[in-house]
């Protein structure tokens, strides 16, 4: 494995693995327990959104537990405002972290108020959307052969200007999405001027919606495939 780039919500690295497993590792960011509203109890409503569009708006605000998050985990928010403006997801106070402050839940003008008791738990992906921590996508690191007699008009082609370099570095060659409008051209010319050949690599990015730092949301995810490989296995050896 090798590291490409690390940001705060985004980790891109490259691993010999199969794309097979790649594949069960992004499904298993399904299976990690994640806190979010469930449940929303409005008092007072003078918006101009429905209660349940307020609702489903506070349910999608990713949240942060500075504590281990269990089955068991609950938290509760609580927000009531009386201002003209944007409501903003920050008003929300209690003993859990929102993670983006700016999400907008709706507007009040002069007199009217919003006042409500948002209750969130544990859960996964695979029961609702809102407990999803974030995404990982794959693909093929690919090695680029460029012929020297390579036309312009097939060098320019490339949006990333990976072929008109004069040495292609694996920098350059990390950007390569395989469009293969390089390789139209060739086809239309009968000719291999440009070769993508992909490689026994991935380049694999994980992006966090602010509830984990990347790198754990990954951890976790291995962490649980494994677990459940484990159980799995066990059953399938009692079988005679």
């Amino acid at each position: 494995m090798k590291l490409i780039n690390t940001k705060t919500n985004q980790l891109i690295f490259t691993a010999e693995t199969s794309e097979s497993l790649a594949n069960a590792i992004r499904k298993y960011f399904n299976q990690i327990l994640v806190l979010a509203v469930d449940e929303v109890e409005i008092a007072k409503n003078d918006s101009p959104l429905y209660d349940e569009t307020i609702a489903h708006r506070i349910g999608l605000i990713p949240l942060k537990s500075k504590k281990n998050i269990t089955e068991k985990t609950q938290a509760e928010l609580k927000l009531k405002v009386k201002q003209e403006g944007i409501i903003y997801a920050e008003e929300l106070k209690g003993n859990i972290e929102i993670v983006y402050g700016k999400i907008p839940l709706t507007v009040l003008t002069k007199d009217q108020e919003l006042e409500l008791t948002a209750t969130a738990k544990a859960g996964k992906a695979s029961q609702h959307s809102k407990f999803s921590p974030g995404i990982l996508i794959y693909r093929n690191l690919v090695d680029i052969k460029v012929d020297k007699n390579c036309p312009k008009e097939i060098l320019e082609i490339c949006p990333k200007n990976i072929l008109k370099q004069e040495k292609i570095s694996e920098e350059d060659i990390i950007k390569c999405d395989m469009c293969e409008l390089c390789i139209e051209i060739c086809k239309k010319q009968n000719k291999d001027y440009v070769k993508i050949i992909p490689t026994n690599e991935l380049i694999i990015t994980v992006e966090s919606f602010g509830q984990f730092k990347p790198e754990e949301i990954f951890k976790k995810s291995v962490e649980t495939l494994k677990k459940d490989l484990s159980e799995f296995s066990k059953e399938i050896s009692k079988i005679k």
